[in-house]
């Protein structure tokens, strides 16, 4: 645009990031801020058998009590970083009206703002890619540049685990004639924990 030049600002059209926090929402609902630098996640058993009857005459026998076990590892440092520069502050913001110009102090706390938006939505990525590995694998491993991988195991049953193989994948059976229902309901038996929610991709969906 030259000086003899004039322009109007018709719209402007900011496409919005695709990204939806599902796990985190789903099944990490809590947050526990710490003052530390390591923390603790303690795990118990969770089996309790049922009592018996007995003979009001007979002395009971002792249960044991429940133990546990504790792991420590100190939680990794996440801040994703932004530069604004005094030449940033000179050029026109996309959304801002050539014939009604901001001054470099606004243009500066909104690129300010924007960018605090834009490390949150930075910071709130890692957290829900280490919720998808928690959840499907039941640990994580936090890994960066100048930061030794750390793993965060959970300490949940590999038997919780499941792989389609041998056949038994849902992609080589007959959908026309097969329910995998059967095989939910059994996974679910077989799962240490309660199971009541179902997660599908595009791809597990189109099998069900």
């Amino acid at each position: 645009m030259s000086m003899y030049t004039t322009a109007q600002l018709l719209a402007a059209n900011e496409q919005k990031f695709k990204f939806d926090p599902l796990f985190l929402r789903l099944f990490f609902r809590e947050s526990y801020p710490f003052t530390t630098e390591k923390v603790y996640l303690s795990q118990i058993p969770g089996l309790v058998n049922m009592a018996l009857y007995v003979s009001p005459i007979v002395s009971g026998e002792v249960i044991r009590s429940r133990g546990g076990s504790t792991s420590e590892f100190t939680p990794g440092y996440v801040k994703p970083k932004h530069e604004v520069n005094p030449q940033m502050t000179l050029r026109r913001l996309p959304d801002e009206d050539p014939q009604n110009l901001a001054d470099p102090a606004y243009r500066r706390r909104r690129i300010i703002m924007q960018n605090m938006r834009d490390e949150e939505l930075a910071i709130a990525q890692v957290e829900e890619m280490q919720a998808v590995s928690a959840v499907l694998k039941g640990k994580y491993t936090m890994t960066g540049e100048a930061f030794d991988p750390v793993e965060v195991d959970m300490g949940r049953s590999e038997e919780n685990n499941i792989t389609q193989s041998g056949g038994t994948e849902w992609s080589k059976r007959d959908k026309s004639t097969y329910d995998p229902t059967d095989d939910i309901e059994a996974y679910a038996l077989n799962a240490s924990g309660v199971v009541n929610i179902i997660v599908f991709d595009p791809k597990g969906w189109a099998l069900f």
